[in-house]
């Protein structure tokens, strides 16, 4: 993506601009990262807990009542 920022004079720092641009995108890495391992997690919790209570119910396959 160009931007309109201008290019580097050989200088290795950038100026405060492109440092909070830079600063930005990487924060908004860690958050898109944070989010998604966060729903990955959840998502396992969830499946625990739906095989944790599928275990604890009786089965009940055999009808009792039949004549």
């Amino acid at each position: 993506m160009q931007t309109n920022q201008p290019p580097n004079t050989g200088s290795e720092f950038s100026t405060p601009a492109q440092f909070r641009s830079k600063l930005g995108s990487y924060l908004s890495g860690v958050v898109i990262g944070f989010t998604l391992l966060g729903m990955i997690y959840f998502m396992k919790h969830l499946a625990t807990q739906n095989q944790q209570a599928d275990a604890a119910q009786p089965t009940a396959t055999t009808p009792e009542s039949q004549p």
